[in-house]
């Protein structure tokens, strides 16, 4: 694997698990990676129109080159520039209504000086410096949006109506999330907010609304779950759209993974093709931490703490026994994020099995080879599978859950059987445990760096529509907080890169072999 420094995105390379350095990534000589196919925008007044260097988001790359770039031409690099610029230009209401009249923003802060004179955030005067955020601030690329309070918004506090739903499965942080946004929402003046209830079944007319204030949401960030409840599936976009008018809903904030979020960018265009003016907003929520460009989504570092209960009392009953072997399966149905930093974090895992990596359970590289010579050399074993490793090895589930996700067969409980039917048949005694902690991990609060992370998504997303963007999602990139068209963000899940030194790290800490 080598090292290549180069100044623009259109890279033969990927890297899933991290972010790369600004100035340089991995190359991998076995395959072409390019990014997704461009989704149209267009350009308004605040674009950066620099020509700046485009450096490069290894995590982005995906293994489609796009069919309308000519990389033998001379000036592809200003293609790509142009290509990725259009891609990542954010949906904005004065797309659709070009007389809306911004003004002057109701949000404010006790202290709005910077404590030296420096240039801060693109202001070079104490007496210039408000705390806001410049519509030509770019965090990486020159092209992706910073997110943060603009100075200029496109809705007046006394007309918003705004509403919250949560989707999906649960996840630590909602709670939290939940109430940033409405405590954020009442500092721009906001009065009317409500919470639909169970997901986007909650648009039905049965299902009441609930009301949302800072005094109601003051203390949920104490509990897991969510005060809104949380489904999958729902409405046809019509009928969502149609509760949306009937209800005077103009600010949608909508919490989930990417079935969610393809539902929130189908909401927003019926809402431009019946141009109404709503603002529609997505925060992410999946605990695989499986969303792209995203350095992580909240609850992942919850999950990886929680999951270090499950494994080292996994490795306690192994180690206890004679010829202990402890299985856990943690989440992770296309990424195996979770599981690999737990087996990291734990330094008490000797195998782990992601869905990236393929394996076999027999054979003289498989599996249950390597877990008979461990049970014979150190006396014990801690085996860690992500929910979708190895979904070959098992006769295929069919059919998809509500949300659209394909159902998965049990890899769990497929290794459990299949290392007591071979310890059983080579005749050496083994004491296998099975944990399996997904629910137990879904449903606890937040932790401290979750609660942080959910506190700026939530502010993060009000100020965003409120500074009319909208069929966009907010997220960490980098380190930077930043707004993305939400079809950049759900083309295709985040994966681990095998090739990656997060994966090596692990491989060292398990020291296992290659399964292949």
């Amino acid at each position: 694997m080598s090292s290549v420094s180069i100044g623009f995105s259109a890279v033969r390379s990927l890297d899933h698990s991290c972010f790369a350095p600004l100035y340089s990534l991995s190359s991998s000589p076995s395959k072409s990676y390019f990014w997704p196919e461009a989704v149209g925008g267009v350009f308004r007044r605040w674009k950066d129109g620099g020509s700046g260097r485009l450096l490069v988001l290894a995590s982005a790359a995906v293994e489609e080159s796009d069919p309308g770039m000519d990389y033998a031409e001379t000036n592809w690099k200003d293609q790509f520039q142009k290509d990725f610029e259009r891609r990542f230009d954010l949906p904005h209401l004065t797309d659709l209504f070009s007389d809306l009249t911004p003004i002057p923003s109701t949000f404010r802060l006790k202290k709005r000086s910077p404590s030296s004179d420096d240039y801060v955030n693109g202001y070079l005067y104490r007496e210039q410096y408000n705390g806001y955020i410049n519509n030509d601030d770019r965090v990486l690329l020159k092209v992706i949006h910073r997110a943060g309070p603009r100075k200029e918004i496109f809705f007046r506090p006394g007309d918003v109506n705004a509403a919250i739903v949560t989707c999906g499965g649960l996840c630590p942080g909602l709670n939290d999330v939940i109430r940033q946004i409405v405590i954020t929402l009442e500092m721009y003046g906001v009065k009317k907010i409500v919470g639909i209830p169970h997901g986007y079944r909650g648009f039905s007319a049965e299902e009441p609304e609930i009301p949302l204030s800072r005094k109601a949401v003051q203390t949920i960030h104490l509990s897991g779950g969510s005060i809104l409840g949380v489904s999958r599936g729902g409405p046809d976009i019509e009928e969502i759209v149609n509760s949306i008018q009937a209800r005077g809903i103009n600010m949608l904030f909508v919490l989930g993974g990417d079935g969610t979020h393809a539902g929130a960018n189908a909401m927003h265009k019926e809402c431009n093709k019946r141009r109404i003016k709503v603002a529609v907003v997505g925060v992410p929520k999946t605990i695989d931490n499986d969303i792209l460009y995203m350095d992580r989504t909240f609850g992942f570092d919850t999950a990886v703490e929680e999951a270090q209960r499950a494994i080292n009392s996994a490795y306690i009953e192994a180690h206890s026994a004679y010829h202990g072997i402890g299985i856990v399966k943690l989440m992770g149905r296309s990424s195996g994020f979770i599981a690999m930093h737990a087996s990291l974090a734990s330094g008490q895992v000797d195998v782990c099995l992601i869905p990236e990596e393929p394996f076999t359970l027999h054979g003289p590289n498989g599996v249950l080879r390597h877990l008979r010579y461990l049970v014979q050399t150190k006396g014990s074993a801690v085996v860690c599978v992500a929910e979708g490793a190895g979904q070959d090895l098992l006769e295929k589930a069919t059919g998809t859950d509500a949300s659209g996700n394909k159902i998965l067969s049990d890899i769990g409980i497929h290794v459990v059987q299949e290392t007591r039917k071979y310890f059983k048949e080579i005749g050496v005694p083994a004491d296998v445990k099975y944990i399996d902690p997904t629910y137990m991990i879904r449903a606890v609060r937040a932790n401290a760096a979750d609660g942080i992370l959910c506190t700026v998504l939530g502010q993060n997303a009000v100020h965003g529509a409120f500074a009319g963007f909208s069929g966009i999602t907010v997220g960490v990139v980098n380190t930077h907080y930043a707004y993305f068209p939400i079809p950049e963000v759900i083309s295709h899940p985040r994966l681990v890169d095998t090739n990656s030194r997060m994966w090596h790290r692990c491989l060292t800490s398990t020291g296992q072999p290659d399964f292949i």
